[in-house]
This record gives C-alpha cells, sequence and structure tokens, in this order.
C-alpha cells in the first residue's frame, strides 16, 4: 500500500487586540481628580474560526472576553524600561457585556511621573501568579490531553504614561498550530471499505515511539513578534496520539474524522525545528494505522501501518496544515517482451492422395 503525505504551510495572520481598562494605584497615588484611572479596551484585528471539541482551542476575541487575559505592570520614575510587577501582578482583566468594556479591580491610577511597562498574555491562568527571569517571563505547559489545549497570546507595551490614557495591547499567537486531513488516492468502489485508525506524532517509529514535541517551556513575554528568544527554555519530550478511533474514508476530497466539513483538528505546540539533519537533531514522523476490507470477500481484511518522517520548522504565530493521502489502488502495467520468431523451418511436403 502506498502512502503520500503533504505538508502545507499557512501563515496565520497576527492576532491584534488592544486593549484598555480602569484601574485604582491606591501605593502610589491618590485617589484625586487630576489623576485619571489607567484603562484598557479591546478589538480584534482578524478573527480566528474558533474551535472545541477534540481540538485545541484557538483564542478569539469573543473566546477572550471568556477566559479574560492576565497583567503584570511596573512603575519606574526613570525612563528606562523595567518589567516587573511592582503595580500590576498578575491582574486577571475580564469583559463586562453589560458596560461592553474591559475591567478589573481594584482600579489603579496613572502617576503624574515617571511611566509603566506593561506585559500581557491570554486566556488567563491563575496559576501564573509571579513572572520569573528578569521579570519578564513566565512558565507554560503544553497539555497533552489535546482537547484541553488553548492557544497561548502575549502582548507587551513600554513607556505609557498618563498621555496615553489607555493601554494598547497588540496580542500575537506564541505557538505553532497543526492540523490535518485525510483523504484517499481515489474514490474506492462500494465493495472496498478503508478505514482510517489511528494517526500518532512521535519522535520515531518503533514499537514504543519516543516523544517528539516540548512539554514545556518559559516565554518572555518583552520580546517583539518574531524576534529572537520569545521561548529561551524549553524541556521534555512527548508524543501526541491525534486520532483513534473508526473513520470510514470515502473520498479524495479532503475531510476531518470529528467533522468532515472542516478539515482540520487543531494541535498547539512551541515553536520547534525539526528540519535539521544532524544527528542528535529532533525528529518528527507521523504514524498512520488504517485498515483495508473487501465487502464481498470474507475475511479479506488487511491493516498497514505507515509512517513518513516531517522535516519541517515549526515557526511561531504559523499554521501547518499535514495533508493525508491513503489506500492507494492496486495498479496494472504491462511489461511486453517479444521473442523473436526463430529461423523458418520448411515443413515437408505431405501428400494428400
Amino acid at each position: 500500500m502506498y502512502k503520500k503525505f503533504f505538508m502545507g504551510i499557512a501563515a496565520m495572520a497576527a492576532l491584534t487586540l488592544v486593549s484598555c481598562s480602569s484601574d485604582d494605584l491606591n501605593s502610589l497615588s491618590d485617589n484625586s481628580s487630576k489623576n485619571e484611572a489607567i484603562s484598557f479596551d479591546s478589538y480584534l484585528g482578524r478573527s480566528a474560526v474558533a474551535v472545541n471539541g477534540s481540538r485545541g482551542s484557538v483564542e478569539t476575541l469573543d473566546q477572550l472576553k471568556t477566559d479574560a487575559f492576565g497583567v503584570f505592570g511596573n512603575y519606574s520614575k526613570d525612563a528606562t524600561t523595567t518589567y516587573g510587577e511592582n503595580l500590576f501582578k498578575n491582574q486577571m482583566v475580564t469583559y463586562d457585556k453589560t458596560k461592553s468594556k474591559w475591567t478589573y479591580t481594584p482600579y489603579k491610577y496613572w502617576l503624574s511621573e515617571g511611566h509603566i511597562d506593561f506585559l500581557a498574555y491570554a486566556p488567563y491562568d491563575a496559576t501564573k501568579k509571579t513572572l520569573t527571569d528578569s521579570k519578564s517571563k513566565i512558565g507554560f505547559t503544553v497539555l497533552s490531553t489535546i482537547a484541553e489545549q488553548k492557544d497561548l497570546l502575549w502582548a507587551n507595551a513600554k513607556n505609557q504614561t498618563q498621555a496615553n490614557k489607555t493601554v494598547t495591547f497588540t496580542f500575537n499567537h506564541a505557538l505553532s498550530r497543526l492540523g490535518y486531513t485525510v483523504k484517499l488516492k481515489e474514490d474506492c468502489s462500494n465493495d472496498v471499505t478503508i478505514t482510517l485508525k489511528s494517526i500518532t506524532l512521535a519522535g520515531s517509529t518503533d514499537d514504543a515511539p519516543k516523544g517528539a514535541f516540548y512539554t514545556s517551556g518559559t516565554i518572555d513575554l518583552s520580546k517583539a513578534n518574531k524576534e529572537d528568544g520569545l521561548w529561551p527554555v524549553h524541556e521534555g519530550k512527548q508524543k501526541f496520539d491525534w486520532f483513534s478511533g473508526d473513520y470510514i474514508v470515502k473520498k479524495s476530497t479532503a475531510s476531518h474524522p470529528t467533522n468532515p466539513d472542516s478539515k482540520t483538528d487543531y494541535l498547539f505546540v512551541i515553536p520547534q525545528d525539526f528540519s535539521k539533519s544532524e544527528p542528535d537533531a529532533d525528529k518528527l514522523y507521523v504514524i498512520v494505522k488504517y485498515e483495508i476490507k473487501y465487502n464481498d470477500i470474507p475475511g479479506a481484511t488487511v491493516t498497514n501501518t505507515v509512517n513518513k518522517e516531517l522535516p519541517y520548522n515549526f515557526e511561531q504565530g504559523k499554521a501547518y496544515t499535514i495533508n493525508l493521502t491513503i489506500g492507494r489502488p492496486i495498479d496494472f502495467d504491462v511489461n511486453t517482451v517479444i521473442t523473436p520468431w526463430v529461423d523458418d523451418t520448411t515443413i515437408p511436403e505431405i501428400p494428400m492422395d
């Protein structure tokens, strides 16, 4: 049997989110009318397709209004950019639907001197209570259960003062997004059933495949989009059982087991380069198991397990689709061998009387 793989790379548009909300700086400011509340507002420049069910969750504006986002903010009197959390420490910013605005509590106010350097991430996570290393980094764990995975966004805003009035965050996707589709080489007849059994992404193809993708890492929220050093630390390796079940593949058009019309199933991973050729470089394989059954022939069933290396560099903020083509039909060819005639042999005259 034959298996054909395609890798489609679609650059994912940056998720732009402008955020502003009101706060009260009790420790560093009074509540006089001269001090304006620090405020946030939010919009999304381009929405992404929402995902649910057995798929990871893409962070959209509507989803963000449910999940909220976290803010760290550091006040400084001098002009130096200094990230930290002396003012906002993992402050949850939520969306008030009745007032159609982002809000948080307790309120904090702008100071007439100095500036504030902000860091933000989404969706909000109450366990990220403090920043690590240079006061600009937080830890992140890639959940092994795909259905529980979520998109991760980050943003920062330097040197914000009362003149800004609102703090503007432009959020970007911090992870790589993977999806897949499956189809037949050609449409098959009704007497044949081809069933997808499993799809696995792993670091090897043996009986006990090893891990390939990072299990955890540290993200530097102070970095700009596409800037080197966004993920300075990454640890561990894990494999993903992307699909397991019985999905009958009927057509030569792309489909998906959980939603044939969707054509995508998202997996969110820390950016990682599998394209290097060094012996100790990270390797990634897609392993696919499928069954072919001839319905009119009792016992005529065969199960195939095939694999393909995926030597790709999965970059931050990009979406990748692995298009799987399975079940090549039986082909025929004619290898014509022409044997030359031997020398003519004269047959003796046969008397007919």
